[in-house]
């Protein structure tokens, strides 16, 4: 079988460049794997090994958490390749001591061989000697050559943002201009939707009356329409609007043809853990793009949506992510009133929806909710005291003391081989029965010493239940301190220890509890206890 070699490829901001024109050709994938084929090719050995080759797309060299990186570590660990290529020291990563330490360390522990092609590097050259000084100036250079790199195209974002220019995902209503991406221009298919929906907040309609209309219609959502676009053919009907899809429309001020950047920012380039800015730091740059709104009717709007009041509003407690639709699975909307009711929202967005009857209060909820809980938490209860009644009748085994009878066993065994050795040396014994005894004495070593592991087995295996039990014990305890309190801190504890309520129309309802598998595991203990 031939030896193989891992090629590896990365990738970290192409994405980013190509989608505002700074492309790099040079450090493309194609690219990477053009210049070690033709190395491979002219290498003469390493000519004749298969080559598995590793890919990271789009991610960043400034730590090497990167799922093909670590494949290829984990294959390099097997044995699977005994040779790495790349194009350059900067494909391992930017951070210099990450990358010093595979080359110096790992690397040569694992006995795999680097080859960076540009670079002129071959770890083959520095067997028994450090890697040199070139190869760690090397690293140090594109270390902060990383950090820099992410200082410019920061700076170049926000230029572009301060002149207006697009650089986010293009809202509802709007498009990409067909020959300058960073402008955006009126989606003819869309931008009459969202003016309709400003002009009929304004004549005074609700926000869920205007969804229900374009529900309706079988208008596509934002997200429909977005996804239609991308893959036509699929046209699943699963979104709807609703109330918060229009008021997300009416609240973007980018329909008067205002440009808003900078709203979030991250630490560094590439970091998902996003913060909002505030308003006051926002970019904002007045005629960047054709408005679908005039500033008079984005105002007009404003205003209409303002009169809407939360009349009588009550704090979140518990019963705001508990309950939901048993038609269609959405969580069901709270109003409030003199009591707080549960309905679903798909009736007030689609004619005729099997959702329609489902209106429950929440006092009834709770009515058939609290006995209910009640009764779990007795059962969970007996159940506790039963499995822990019976493991205090079980006998109680000295492990320790098993294990010493054991070893002094072995001990014994061990002396009668020494005794039988001198009595074979000073002639008391013959020399077939000292090898009788001899391999006698072995045998019962060894029946010794595979009881000794069965017994050690049998103790690891009761202290692992044991501790199983305890963690039981103690998750129904957690539960069972809900005796402890009453009123709405006996109701709080409910809501905590439900996982799901699902409610239907005919006035039935189904609960899911969150210790619901704590039974389950009463069970398994019950049957360790018989």
């Amino acid at each position: 079988m031939a030896e193989r070699l891992a090629a590896y490829y990365r990738t970290s901001l192409e994405d980013f460049n190509r989608a505002h024109g700074l492309a790099n050709q040079s450090q493309s994938i194609e690219n990477q794997r053009k210049v070690i084929m033709e190395y491979l090719r002219g290498s003469g050995e390493l000519s004749a090994y298969s080559v598995l080759e590793f890919i990271d797309d789009g991610l960043t060299g400034t730590n090497t958490d990167r799922p093909q990186f670590q494949a290829m570590i984990e294959a390099a660990r097997q044995g699977e390749v005994t040779c790495i290529v790349v194009k350059d020291l900067s494909r391992f990563g930017r951070n210099y001591l990450d990358v010093g330490d595979y080359l110096e360390h790992i690397f040569p522990f694992l006995g795999v061989r680097v080859i960076a092609v540009n670079d002129g590097y071959d770890s083959q050259k520095y067997i028994g000697m450090t890697g040199g000084m070139d190869v760690a100036f090397r690293n140090f250079m594109y270390e902060n050559y990383s950090r820099d790199l992410s200082i410019k195209v920061r700076s170049a974002m926000q230029a572009r943002m301060k002149e207006g220019r697009f650089v986010n995902h293009v809202p509802y209503g709007y498009q990409k201009h067909p020959s300058d991406k960073h402008q955006m221009v009126p989606d003819k298919e869309t931008a009459p939707i969202v003016r309709e929906i400003f002009l009929s907040i304004i004549a005074g309609k609700s926000t869920t009356q205007i969804a229900k209309e374009l529900n309706a219609r079988g208008v596509l959502t934002p997200l429909e329409y977005k996804q239609h676009r991308l893959k036509p053919a699929c046209r699943e009907r699963d979104l709807m609007w609703s109330h918060v899809t229009v008021l997300n429309i009416l609240r973007n001020i980018k329909y008067t043809g205002v440009m808003t950047n900078h709203t979030r920012e991250s630490r560094y380039m590439r970091d998902r853990n996003q913060r909002r800015v505030p308003q006051e730091e926002w970019i904002v740059t007045e005629g960047t793009h054709e408005a679908i709104v005039t500033k008079a009717e984005y105002e007009a709007a404003q205003a209409q949506i303002r009169t809407v009041k939360n009349y009588g509003r009550k704090p979140p407690d518990g019963s705001d992510s508990v309950f939901f639709c048993g038609h269609c699975g959405r969580k069901l909307r709270k109003s409030f009133g003199l009591d707080t009711y549960f309905a679903c929202d798909t009736q007030l967005y689609q004619e005729q929806a099997a959702c329609a009857g489902i209106r429950w209060s929440k006092t009834d909820l709770e009515a058939v909710l609290l006995p209910i809980y009640r009764t779990q938490l007795v059962l969970m209860g007996e159940q506790a005291r039963n499995i822990q009644a019976a493991f205090q009748q079980h006998p109680k085994i000295n492990w320790d003391n098993r294990l010493e009878k054991i070893d002094q066993e072995i001990a014994r065994q061990n002396a009668r081989k020494i005794q039988y050795y001198e009595e074979y040396r000073s002639g008391e014994m013959s020399r077939d029965l000292f090898s009788q005894r001899k391999a006698a004495l072995a045998d019962r070593i060894s029946e010794l010493q595979t009881e000794r592991a069965k017994i050690e087995a049998e103790r690891q295996r009761e202290q692992e239940e044991q501790s199983e039990r305890r963690a039981v014990q103690g998750e129904a305890e957690k539960y069972l301190s809900a005796f402890t309190v009453s009123g709405e801190a006996f109701k709080a504890s409910m809501y905590d220890a439900i996982d799901r309520v699902t409610v239907f129309s005919n006035h039935h309802i189904e609960v899911r509890w969150k210790f619901e598998d704590l039974f389950a595991k009463f069970h398994k203990e019950e049957r360790r206890a018989i």
